[in-house]
């Protein structure tokens, strides 16, 4: 009357599919703070160029204005 149990799932196979979402997850981490540090690198770009150590002024910032 009743139909037959299914086997149950091998465990090798559900280790390997484990260990696979595990490296998919690990990837897909490092992907996301790749595009995060360009980002950032993106949006302080600029502000790091202005205070950069070999500039003498780096700390005083831009003193004169146009016309001065």
């Amino acid at each position: 009357m009743f139909p037959p149990k299914a086997p149950a799932p091998d465990p090798e196979l559900a280790a390997a599919q484990k260990r696979q979402q595990e490296r998919l997850d690990a990837s897909e981490a490092q992907k996301m703070a790749a595009i995060a540090a360009r980002r950032a690198a993106r949006r302080v770009g600029g502000q790091r160029m202005l205070l950069s150590g070999e500039r003498a002024d780096a700390e005083t910032g831009i003193q004169t204005t146009l016309g001065s």
